[in-house]
């Protein structure tokens, strides 16, 4: 298809120039009250950013009553944003059945705030470098799609005819359906010019390979595009029905609307809480065959809630002599099948999720690494790198496991490649589970210690930060929260004494602290990693602070004083079931801050 992605790709770099810049009368906003967030290059290829993130409220939000008024709808404004990496290769997976997983190898997001480990395309632009790496997958996809003979006539096509009608009933499911149900007469005549002119001059699987291609590489596609629908009430408009679609499947799914949710949006099914709710409901259940694409979605959750993206790339010392080059993997799978399994199979708690002393490991992790007989409960098919395995739930106490901040993966990468850090684990509960921002540390920091001296412990290497001046003053925030982890070596094994896979060493002191931060956060004393995840489970602080992080993932941006309502009342939903997992997700989708945006005065900000 000689010189078709090479127009499109010029157009494409004008109008993501042109996305970016016309919605700057919200997205480059930055609330007076709030301060500036982060600002500089971006993650991908060097991009500044577009706008300035607000400050993270974190759970203020929610223990400040005095920042709702309950009255009209309410949040703050909505900005443009790319889709992710996760987002795009699950889009093309649903769309065109194709699971090569493209965008691995796109330019990374950037996280959110500082303090915020959740990463979106919300607060940068689009580098030359991701408009490139856009125009190859696009071409790449098209290409594989229409010369895979029975993926195009089974899965992409809707019909076999091969003519120009066909064509148009292509067009008007497909781009429909990639677009998020904004597909309109101007977009899809243009898109039937591009196949007619393409078909003239080649044939017309190729007209529908160039069809695919402009899809894929259209700002319609890789941006979340809202402009509300209906009476403004005030500042605020509710969402179209089409848009509500869009942001149910990009929050449980990751991925565009299935047939379902086009036909209720369609018939005006998703205007009220109630049927938002039952759409969701239908969208966590378990489906009729395959895997429920609810899955990736907490997979990617939970990846980035606990920090899990280098997991399986791992590497540790030789004296580790459990740890082998597949380690990291497995050991990431079992973090995220507790998690999905709890969401989607138990219907569980926050509180199970970070007490539990069972968790999903295969034979493998169960005999090499934690030690323990794999007996068999419950199971799960997970799917590695090396093949299909089968995880059991297991029981791991006598592993020392106590929720999901003991498990193997979440400890292993908050530590060195020789020795635990209390820094980092100290760190990773701080920020993600109190959501308290830990500024990031100075220049020139010296290089973590890499070994005990004799008569040493662990420990008191990083204790050492308690009497240097400057270090301190985060530290205190941190370390003492770290020191309840030290029966868990840098792999994220039980270890009895201070032997960091060398078979012995001194005794360990797994006592520790947490010192709040803020008036009324958690404070207080621990013995060990059981009794600290008992304490933060029964912690006000540590649901507010879930909600607040779920409340981030779903509209991905930062929350400020306007969503204060709708995070209330969603941590009324939550705290008044248990801290059910489920009910948390569908008190959410329910709430005003996800189903209203800001109103958009296109340019009023520009001129």
């Amino acid at each position: 298809m000689p010189g078709v992605g090479k127009w499109i790709l010029v157009a494409l770099l004008a109008t993501l120039a042109g996305a970016s810049g016309a919605a700057c009368a919200k997205t480059g906003h930055t609330s007076p009250d709030l301060g500036e967030g982060p600002s500089g290059d971006g993650a991908d290829g060097g991009a500044s950013h577009a706008s300035t993130a607000p400050v993270p409220l974190n759970t203020s939000l929610i223990s400040n009553t005095s920042l709702c008024t309950p009255g009209a709808p309410a949040v703050d404004w909505s900005p443009l944003r790319r889709i992710s990496r996760v987002e795009y290769d699950n889009m093309v997976r649903d769309l065109l059945g194709d699971t090569t997983a493209p965008a691995v190898a796109f330019a990374p997001e950037s996280p959110l705030a500082d303090g915020v480990n959740f990463q979106a395309n919300t607060y940068t632009s689009a580098s030359a470098l991701i408009v490139q790496q856009y125009a190859q997958a696009a071409e790449t996809l098209a290409q594989a799609a229409v010369g895979d003979t029975n993926r195009l006539n089974n899965v992409v096509l809707p019909c076999h005819t091969e003519d120009d009608a066909c064509a148009q009933q292509f067009i008007g499911t497909f781009a429909n359906k990639a677009f998020r149900g904004q597909l309109d007469a101007a977009e899809s005549a243009g898109l039937f010019q591009v196949y007619s002119d393409v078909k003239a001059q080649f044939d017309f699987a190729t007209g529908i390979q160039a069809v695919i291609t402009a899809v894929l590489e259209s700002p319609r596609f890789l941006f979340v595009f809202e402009f509300g629908n209906g009476t403004p009430s005030g500042d605020v408009v509710p969402l179209s029905s089409y848009e509500i679609a869009g942001r149910l499947a990009l929050f449980l799914w990751r991925s565009v609307p299935d047939d379902a949710l086009m036909q209720a949006a369609a018939a005006g099914q998703l205007a009220t809480a109630a049927q938002v709710d039952a759409q969701a409901e239908r969208m966590l259940a378990p489906p009729a065959s395959g895997p429920s694409k609810a899955l990736g979605a907490l997979d990617d959750f939970t990846t980035q809630w606990l920090q899990l993206q280098a997991t399986p790339t791992l590497g540790k010392d030789s004296q580790y002599r459990g740890w082998k080059s597949q380690t990291g993997t497995e050991l990431q799978a079992e973090a995220l099948r507790d998690v999905s399994q709890l969401v989607l199979a138990d219907n569980g708690s926050l509180s199970d999720l970070l007490t539990s002393p069972s968790s999903y490991v295969n034979s493998d992790l169960a005999t090499a690494f934690y030690k323990v007989s794999a007996a068999s409960g419950e199971t799960v098919t997970v799917t590695l790198p090396q093949g299909q395995t089968t995880y059991f739930k297991t029981d791991l106490t006598a592993a020392g496991h106590a929720g999901i901040l003991t498990a193997g993966g979440v400890l292993a990468t908050q530590a060195h490649t020789t020795l635990p850090s209390s820094v980092l684990r100290g760190k990773l509960v701080r920020e993600q589970i109190l959501c308290d921002e830990i500024p990031p540390p100075p220049p020139n920091v010296p290089p973590p210690p890499t070994s005990v001296a004799d008569g040493g412990t662990t420990r008191s290497l990083f204790n050492a930060h308690a009497t240097v001046p400057g270090c301190v003053t985060c530290h205190q925030y941190m370390d003492p929260i770290g020191f309840g982890f030290g029966h868990f070596d840098a792999t994220g094994a039980y270890q009895m004494l201070d032997a960091n896979g060398f078979g012995t060493g001194p005794a360990l002191d797994v006592t520790g602290q947490i010192n709040a931060m803020h008036t009324g956060d958690l404070s207080g004393t621990f013995d060990d990693a059981k009794d600290l995840a008992t304490q933060l489970a029964a912690a006000p602080q540590v649901s507010q602070c879930f909600v607040v992080q779920e409340l981030r993932y779903a509209l991905s941006r930062i929350e400020t004083k306007a969503d204060a309502c709708s995070a209330q009342q969603v941590y009324g939903a939550f705290a008044s079931s248990q801290l059910n997992m489920q009910k948390l997700l569908l008190a959410l989708v329910q709430s005003d801050a996800f189903r209203y945006r800001s109103v958009v005065n296109a340019g009023s900000a520009c001129q």
